[in-house]
């Protein structure tokens, strides 16, 4: 496959799930499988889908922030009852 043909995918991809990922979430399902698809590692491809959930939070926090629009203390307490979670998750991934 070319590159060129590996870029469209890739975008075409990239803004069906950004757009998914603004309206319910769940993009993942969609660039992942992509990204396998074009010859990463699963590794490394579930390494590089995080790269951009983190920017798309990190992008959405400064957004709802300037909107005025949060509530980071309770953002924070429900965070840390996901912790354990989280934890247990990698362990047994």
């Amino acid at each position: 496959m070319s590159d060129l043909t590996s870029a469209l995918i890739l975008f075409g991809v990239g803004a069906v799930s950004g757009f998914m990922n603004v309206v319910a979430g769940g993009g993942s399902s969609l660039t992942l499988p992509a990204l396998i698809f074009l010859g990463l590692d699963s590794t490394v491809a579930n390494g590089t889908n995080r790269i951009a959930i983190i920017i798309q939070n990190v992008s959405a926090i400064h957004s709802f922030k300037q909107e005025k629009y949060h509530q980071f203390g309770m953002s924070m307490k429900l965070s840390l009852m996901t912790l354990p979670g989280t934890i247990a998750g990698a362990i047994f991934a």
